[in-house]
């Protein structure tokens, strides 16, 4: 059964996405699976924000990670009413309005993230550690999340390792840095050349991620990617999902609807997306989920 992931908390659309207000909202409307970013502040406390730099999203200046909680509590999202977030308050929320599924908390690399600040998180998350998911591309922080807490689910994504190759220019400093042989970004000697089928190559590249992040999680791979794998001949859902993972395919609205539904015949455990009745009512017609 292909459950579905509100991404960004965005239930409403008028709340900019990933705020406070927008989880409240979404918690009370009684979502089950909820996704917000975190970034580590020098305080221990974690904004709920996707970027790194304050003047990206409003009218001051500045690092996230060089903040504290009373400084970004008190700090309006630009263009709106609402005040940014952080994951004191988010676990409060939780407790107020538990979930039956999981906040998915995903942790961007943004500050180091070093043993003192994943401690920070576990800390936070303790009394509705039960109720949160930890997701990162960064595989470190995931295994030594996992020997802090090894009861704590996790999610990972591998977009740093393989990825699309998009019009718009990767930012700088983020890798993979190369165009592979096979037309993937992908910085593994595995794609210096050809040497084989694509099926092959996704089919080995997928056995090397496996090895860098613990067993048991979800995988966050975006839709396009799980898609060109299949119609490569790899199902990359099954293949994770017979080494005991979940799969998640982000993120899908109702403009890609068609790939929605093939991702939910192939097997796919949740989609992300930020339409989620549309796309809960869509699946549920047209593949009988």
């Amino acid at each position: 059964m292909t459950r579905m992931i509100l991404h960004a908390a965005n239930l409403n659309h008028r709340i900019p996405p990933g705020l406070l207000a927008g989880l409240e909202l979404s918690l009370k409307a009684g979502i089950n699976r909820i996704e917000v970013d975190v970034i580590p502040m020098k305080d221990g406390d974690f904004a709920l924000l996707h970027d790194p730099k304050l003047e990206n999203v409003s009218d001051i200046s500045g690092q996230v990670a060089e903040q504290t909680a009373a400084f970004i509590q008190q700090v309006n999202y630009k263009d709106s009413a609402h005040t940014i977030g952080t994951l004191s308050q988010a676990v409060t929320l939780l407790q107020e309005f538990p979930v039956d599924g999981f906040l998915q908390l995903d942790l961007k690399p943004y500050a180091p993230l070093t043993p003192a600040s994943l401690n920070n998180l576990v800390n936070w998350i303790k009394p509705v550690q039960h109720m949160v998911m930890v997701s990162s591309v960064a595989d470190w922080a995931i295994r030594a999340l996992h020997k802090i807490a090894p009861d704590l689910l996790l999610g990972f994504d591998p977009l740093l390792y393989l990825d699309l190759v998009q019009k718009k220019p990767r930012e700088e400093g983020i890798p993979p840095f190369r165009v592979g042989a096979f037309g993937y970004l992908d910085d593994h000697p595995l794609a210096v050349q050809r040497w084989g089928k694509l099926s092959e190559y996704f089919e080995a590249r997928a056995e090397t991620l496996l090895q860098q992040v613990p067993a048991d999680i979800t995988w966050f791979i975006n839709a396009q990617l799980l898609d060109e794998a299949l119609n490569a001949g790899f199902n990359w859902i099954k293949y994770l999902q017979h080494e005991g993972n979940t799969v998640d395919a982000w993120t899908l609205d109702m403009d890609r609807h068609d790939l929605a539904v093939k991702l939910a015949e192939s097997g796919v455990d949740y989609v992300t997306t930020n339409q989620l009745p549309e796309m809960a009512a869509h699946l549920k017609i047209h593949s009988g989920i």
